[in-house]
C-alpha cells in the first residue's frame, strides 16, 4: 500500500508515521500512514482529565483486584485456603480488567478534539483475511491514495455512515 508523502490529517509534508491497527480475533491489520510533525505532536498531547483517568485506571484496577482477593479469602466457605485464593485471583483479575477498561473508555471520551481529529483522519474501517477497507476523512487524500494504488477498488460510502459522522468519509478497499 503506497501513500503520498503528505500528512493524512492536514496535507502538509510528512516526516512521521501513524500506525493504524485493527484487531479481530487472532488477525491484526496494520498500516503505516504519513503524518506531519505538527499532527504527531497533536496526537501525543493529552487533556488533563484524560491523563488523570489513565493514571488512575492502573491504580483503581490494582485496588479492585486486591479487594476481591481479600474478600474471597475472608468470605468464601471453603476450608482450604488455596481454593479461596484461586477464586479470589480469578475474580480479582476480572474486576481489575473491567475497572481498567471502563476508565480507559472514559479517558478516550475526554481526549482533546484536535487529537481526535488526527486519529480519525484515516482509519481501518473493516477487514477480512485477504482485504481491508480504509476510511479517510478527506476525500482528496482518498483520491491521491487511490491514484497511487490503481489495483485497489473503491467501495461507495453508505448513506447511513455519512449521516452519523460529522465529516464525510471516503473509503478505499484493498
Amino acid at each position: 500500500m503506497r501513500f503520498p508523502a503528505v500528512c493524512v490529517a492536514c496535507g502538509q509534508p510528512a516526516g512521521e508515521r501513524l500506525t493504524l491497527q485493527k484487531r479481530r480475533g487472532q488477525l491484526t491489520r496494520r498500516v503505516d500512514v504519513p503524518l506531519c510533525a505538527e499532527c504527531a505532536r497533536r496526537l501525543a498531547r493529552r487533556s488533563g482529565r484524560e491523563e488523570r483517568l489513565l493514571r488512575l485506571s492502573w491504580l483503581a484496577a490494582a485496588a479492585a483486584a486486591l479487594l476481591w482477593v481479600v474478600v474471597a479469602l475472608v468470605a468464601l466457605p471453603f476450608d482450604a485456603w488455596w481454593p479461596r485464593l484461586l477464586v479470589g485471583l480469578i475474580v480479582g483479575l476480572a474486576a481489575g480488567v473491567w475497572v481498567r477498561r471502563a476508565l480507559a473508555r472514559r479517558a478516550v471520551a475526554a481526549e482533546l478534539p484536535e487529537r481526535r481529529a488526527v486519529r480519525e483522519a484515516a482509519r481501518i474501517d473493516d477487514f477480512t483475511w485477504r482485504d481491508m477497507t480504509l476510511a479517510f476523512a478527506d476525500g482528496e487524500m482518498a483520491e491521491r491514495v487511490r491514484a497511487m494504488n490503481p489495483a485497489f477498488t473503491q467501495n461507495p460510502t453508505p448513506d447511513a455512515a455519512t449521516e452519523t459522522s460529522a465529516t464525510p468519509v471516503e473509503e478505499l478497499s484493498i
